[in-house]
């Protein structure tokens, strides 16, 4: 029998996977049985470990995946209570709903539920997510996104698999489901797939690549995470920044100029793509408070900034408590109401721990064949982890707020770390190919320093297991507010020696565990560095390793699940609900004991809701009127048995107030009559006496300069807003309406109509939300202006006698956007479709001349 033969020109790694197995005593050990499975999977690797990794993903959660059981969350709960008028109207109707009229007394419904018009490559979800829940079909997609890049590095595939279960198994992404953050992780897992377009651009600059690159941009933006879009693009320019150098010292000029062009080809399809939504959102966004030149307020847009210190929890998950959940759930512990975090932030749901075996290998990259990208990555990582400082790193983050374009959009910069646990995988993964590399044909000196490197962290970890409490025991171990507290209640000193002891046993427990496991890891180099082992056994123990290291934070999200029907009955009709909706005047409620009120909006028409992108006049209502100050109305009504006039709640057609207890002295009330008690909740109702219709005339108006001067004249307690409007500008021709009448004769998203009687010319004032970027009026057909009056309101101009009028909601920019979006769609797709042509062609006219 002919020996067996190895390929002489074959890579090292493909030479081992030919060596014959080697005999021994006939017994299957585990060595041999994982390099029969190495052999097996190199035959097809792709498939088989896409497979793999599909299979055991979809069965760690297998809840979700197929039960269709997803995360009790309360921003899922609160958008949904916000999008159901939009979403129900989107059901039963051909064009998309605009307006959203049960939240804030009205708003554009673009940052609520705005629907793409035309259907692209993130619609993929809905097909899929007949077989397989989209969350976990999406966080898949981002794994297979990290293993395609990785390849197209040249990694070997084992490689390529670790660092899809390290992005796939990170403490954030799921994190971000369990909490409900649901677009920012759709957006998320498309940025592997952008990062791969755009090297795959780079490298093979052509009409495929273009159309990879503007196919994947334009599905990530149209997830409808600005912040991390923005993110991505800083990325995307620090990139093209790296490649203008490494051109500099190539002198490969030509290439770069054509990425660079077609580059630009790609981002001006995807913006022509993105005009829907993006151009009414952007329209929008002027009126909000985000806009404008200044953008967000310093103080606002630095919230949630990380601390510097806490850097330590990138490689020790509990340093500073991880997430900001509950010490103990015993009601009769002293520590209860306390959280186990402890850091900068005002609190935190997910965890930002990247996994040390993750972080530490990824050092190594910087010898590899690749340390020029490698570095590229740390030096992005190190600028995205300054940004994410804000507030602790003042000069800088003002330097950033007042000159990066668009950075002043945008708040809690801690978001940014994103982009960091992304490249922290990258790295890994080229650190390992460096491993493998360095140790193949490694001498003594190599293994020695490997040995090294082995004993070094096991000393470490020795003296971190018994030297961690002496250590970290001089810090304080407790957030400001509580610090303060402690000095308040000096009886209470034991309380907060607990809380220290137990905050310090959680940075010693997670730190020993995270150490020992890095220990094994580097165990399993040096056995492969002296061929005990074979490279894809080590890395196979890297991804085991690394998963137990992971899965202790990640495992803790995705628990608390609930099938969909017990997720329905949160917004199931109540005894109330039904008692509300027995009004059919379009009127609005209050809910001034509700501190998130937004599911009220599912059912009703309330004047607050739950968003952060309300329009910034009724944000400026909110924060200086009554509206948000009703503890104010209470305390008057309670220290001096009067009633207090609320003028605000009045012109906002405010018919009901809706509380956990009765209002004190409500037998004295006049104004506020209790209407309904519920029998199954601690809900109580009252009618608001003086609530104004859809629509009124007024005796009057009244010029007040600046705008700001307004809220505080309608704060006033004889202010009256049935005989009196209050604006910026006069308006001529206008004065009492004498006789008078006003009947709704239509209410919809987009148009309200009304049939209209007056003595006189006047003033009529509609109870809806002022927003001249696409609302119009028109009387008997002919449009006529529509003015701001009380500094939210609407009012037009009526002439004497009958008229017809109406109120349309017509927003030019979505029109336009909507036909821009087609066309660049569909020239992506000739792109995409043309290059994947002209690539195979190519491809089958080498095969045949081989």
């Amino acid at each position: 029998m002919s020996k067996k033969t190895v390929n002489p020109k074959l890579k090292p790694i493909e030479k081992e996977r030919q060596q014959p197995p080697v005999k021994g005593t006939g017994k299957n050990t585990g060595a041999h049985l994982l390099s029969d499975l190495g052999t097996r999977i190199s035959a097809r690797p792709y498939l088989i470990l896409a497979i793999l990794l599909f299979v055991a993903v979809s069965l760690i959660y297998f809840p979700v995946a197929y039960q269709k059981q997803f995360p009790i969350a309360h921003d899922i709960t609160q958008w949904e209570a916000a999008a159901n008028t939009v979403i129900e109207y989107n059901k039963t109707h051909s064009d998309r709903a605009l307006w959203a009229p049960n939240m804030f007394s009205g708003m554009p419904a673009y940052m609520i539920s705005f629907p793409n018009r035309y259907p692209f490559l993130e619609s993929l979800t809905r097909l899929t997510d007949k077989a397989i829940n989209w969350r976990i079909f999406l966080l898949i997609l981002g794994g297979l996104g990290i293993f395609v890049l990785l390849k197209f590095l040249g990694m070997d595939h084992w490689i390529c698999f670790f660092g899809a279960v390290a992005f796939i198994f990170s403490c954030h992404w799921v994190g971000l489901l369990d909490i409900g953050h649901n677009t920012k992780f759709r957006a998320i897992m498309y940025i592997p797939w952008v990062m791969w377009a755009l090297m795959y651009l780079r490298k093979k600059p052509g009409l495929l690549g273009m159309g990879l690159l503007a196919t994947f941009l334009i599905t990530q933006l149209r997830e409808n995470h600005p912040q991390i879009t923005y993110y991505l693009y800083l990325f995307i320019g620090m990139y093209w920044v790296f490649t203008l150098i490494e051109t500099f010292l190539s002198k490969k000029w030509k290439q770069f100029i054509l990425y660079t062009c077609l580059a630009i080809a790609a981002f001006g399809l995807t913006a022509l793509a993105v005009m829907n939504p993006y151009l009414s959102t952007w329209e929008y966004n002027h009126y909000t408070m985000r806009g404008g030149a200044t953008g967000l307020d310093t103080a606002y847009a630095q919230g949630w900034s990380f601390q510097p210190s806490e850097t330590m929890s990138f490689i020790m998950p509990e340093f500073y408590g991880g997430v900001s959940a509950p010490v103990t759930n015993d009601m009769n512990s002293p520590l209860r109401g306390f959280t186990t975090y402890w850091g900068g932030m005002e609190s935190t749901q997910v965890y930002l721990y990247f996994g040390l075996i993750v972080l530490f290998f990824g050092f190594f990259a910087f010898w590899g064949k690749h340390r020029r990208f490698a570095v590229f990555l740390w030096i992005a990582s190190f600028l995205f982890a300054m940004m994410s400082f804000g507030k602790y790193t003042p000069f800088l983050s003002g330097l950033l707020l007042r000159y990066l374009p668009f950075f002043n959009k945008f708040r809690v910069p801690a978001m940014i770390l994103a982009m960091v646990q992304v490249n922290a995988v990258i790295l890994a993964a080229l650190g390992i190919d460096t491993i493998i590399d360095r140790c193949r044909n490694a001498d003594k000196a190599t293994v020695k320093r490997m040995l090294r490197l082995f004993l070094i962290v096991g000393c470490i970890f020795l003296i971190f297991s018994a030297t961690a409490t002496t250590i970290f025991g001089g810090m304080k171990l407790l957030t400001s507010e509580e610090v303060e507290l402690q000095k308040q209640y000096p009886q209470a000193a034991q309380v907060f020696e607990q809380l220290r002891e137990h905050r310090l046993g959680m940075i010693h427990k997670s730190g020993m565990l995270s150490m020992a496991l890095l220990t094994i890891a580097l165990g399993a180099v040096y056995l492969f560095s002296i061929k005990k082992i074979p490279h894809y056994v080590m890395i196979i123990l890297l991804i085991l390793l690394a998963f137990i290291d992971l899965w202790p934070y990640t495992g803790r999200s995705l628990r608390r699940l609930e099938p969909p029907q017990k997720h329905r009955n949160y917004f199931a009709l109540q005894d109330y609900d039904e008692f509300l909706l027995q009004d059919q005047t379009n009127s609005r409620i209050f809910t001034p004991d509700e501190r998130v009120p937004g599911r009220w909006a599912y059912h009703h028409r309330t004047i607050w809701g739950y968003s952060a992108a309300k329009l910034q006049i009724y944000d400026n209502l909110l924060n200086r009127s009554i509206l948000g100050q009703f503890n104010r109305y209470r305390q008057v009504l309670t220290n001096y048995g009067m009633e207090y006039p609320t003028p605000v709640l009045d012109m906002l057609n405010t018919r009901y107030i809706v509380v956990s207890d009765t209002l004190p002295y409500g037998e004295m009330l006049q104004d506020k009559r209790l209407v309904f008690q519920s029998a199954t909740h601690p809900i109580t109702i009252y009618q608001n006496m003086k609530a104004l219709p859809t629509a009124w005339f007024v005796d009057s108006l009244k010029v007040v300069t600046p705008a700001d001067s307004i809220i505080s004249q309608m704060n006033e307690p004889d202010f009256n807003p049935a005989r009196i409007a209050y604006a910026t500008q006069d308006v001529a021709g206008i004065g009492k309406p004498g006789f008078n009448r006003i009947d709704v004769t239509q209410y919809d998203l987009h148009e309200i109509g009304l049939s209209v009687r007056t003595g006189s010319t006047a003033l009529m004032v509609l109870s809806e939300i002022y927003y001249p970027a696409g609302w119009k009026a028109f009387i008997d057909g002919e449009e006529t202006p529509i003015h701001n009056v009380n500094y939210v309101l609407r009012g037009i101009v009526v002439p004497a006698g009958k008229h017809e009028v109406i109120f349309r909601f017509d927003p030019p920019s979505y029109q336009t956007s909507v036909r821009l979006s087609l066309i660049g769609l569909l020239v992506t797709i000739l792109a995409l479709g043309g290059g994947i042509f002209l690539h195979y062609r190519q491809r089958t006219r080498r095969d045949g001349s081989v």
